[in-house]
């Protein structure tokens, strides 16, 4: 849904937002899905946003005072960022503009865990949870309209969202912590679904599309909105092909598995860096993080390889090109603080 210029809110926005005719209609316009590039360290943010021709980065003083910073989730063009250095100070970004806005808050702490529009009362609002105690969390809503954070009705649940920069054991792999929107609500992998309704405001635990079988190991799971439906992609370890589900019917909660990704890339044609070093599959299947999927196409990062788009359903894959950075080097060794994300421009 596009931002609409209601009264309310369009006077924090139009600034934010910037003008839509400078000069990245090219850009706007384009049917391939366009990506977010971040680097949270070591001193400060990094931001790009990455096309299949070239990658603008956005250079905005601000980010330069944020030493440790943490990516939370985009919204029609926006993205919304954490820091808790300085402490409790979210910023919200527009990419392709470089204006932000900041939000402080709230008073008793927590973590951002979604950004989204509300379809009725046409505001963005920023989503926090914050642990009261074992199984027990609190949740709070920021109202862009008021600027006020407030709880929601039941504002306690027994599950969290997974967040993108929750540091993982040894030899937990990546699940991602921006939650997919559709149909109004949105939705966290938690090994079940986690949902979050946006006119309600009530939380629902749903399943997932299929049950672990016990002792499968995985690689990396992935739930994001497709088409406006939800998609699941899962990638595990017993050979290179990707899983993709697809929502067919929400009332329902019907799902079905539509595509398998072949991942067996050309080693010739898509060789990996010359230094590497791999024995195992599933150690090189551990290399790849899924980005998300756009119109049928699924982004996927592979590090030490590059940047694929792979058209669900025609197995055909392309090479999207990245600018070299002084900070690639994390992405080897800090990747729950570096990533990318489809990102739609408003």
């Amino acid at each position: 849904m596009a931002l609409q210029c209601y009264p309310k809110f369009l006077h924090r926005f139009k600034k934010l937002i910037g003008d839509c005719n400078n000069g990245d209609d090219d850009i706007r316009n384009r049917d391939t899905p366009m990506i977010l590039r971040y680097f949270c360290c070591p001193d400060y943010l990094r931001i790009s946003v990455i096309d299949w021709k070239s990658e603008k980065e956005c250079k905005l003083s601000v980010l330069k005072t944020l030493k440790r910073a943490y990516f939370v989730g985009c919204c029609n063009g926006l993205a919304l960022f954490t820091s808790d250095n300085p402490s409790r100070v979210h910023i919200v970004v527009n990419p392709l503009s470089c204006n932000t806005a900041t939000i402080y808050g709230p008073f008793k702490g927590g973590d951002p865990c979604g950004f989204f529009f509300h379809p009725s009362e046409k505001e963005y609002r920023i989503l926090n949870v914050r642990k009261i105690e074992k199984d027990k969390y609190e949740y709070h809503v920021y109202l862009f309209g008021t600027n006020k954070w407030r709880k929601i009705p039941d504002p306690y649940f027994k599950y969290e969202p997974t967040r993108h920069w929750s540091r993982r054991k040894k030899g937990q792999k990546t699940i991602n912590g921006n939650p997919a929107i559709v149909n109004d609500a949105l939705h966290w992998d938690i090994g079940a679904i986690m949902v979050f309704d946006m006119i309600s405001e009530e939380f629902t635990l749903r399943s997932a599309p299929f049950k672990e079988t016990k002792g499968r190991k995985y690689v990396t799971r992935h739930l994001s909105a497709n088409e406006n439906r939800l998609c699941y992609c899962h990638l595990g370890c017993e050979e290179p092909v990707m899983d993709v589900w697809i929502m067919e019917d929400y009332e329902k909660w019907s799902w079905v598995k539509k595509y398998v990704v072949d991942l067996d890339f050309d080693m010739n044609k898509y060789p990996m860096e010359s230094d590497f070093r791999f024995t195992t599959l599933s150690e090189i299947m551990g290399y790849i993080t899924i980005v998300g999927t756009h119109n049928n196409e699924l982004m996927l990062f592979w590090k030490r390889r590059g940047m694929f788009s792979c058209r669900l359903g025609f197995n055909i894959v392309k090479k999207i090109p990245l600018r070299k950075s002084e900070m690639d080097w994390h992405m080897h060794e800090f990747n729950w603080l570096c990533g990318f994300e489809i990102y739609s421009a408003i």
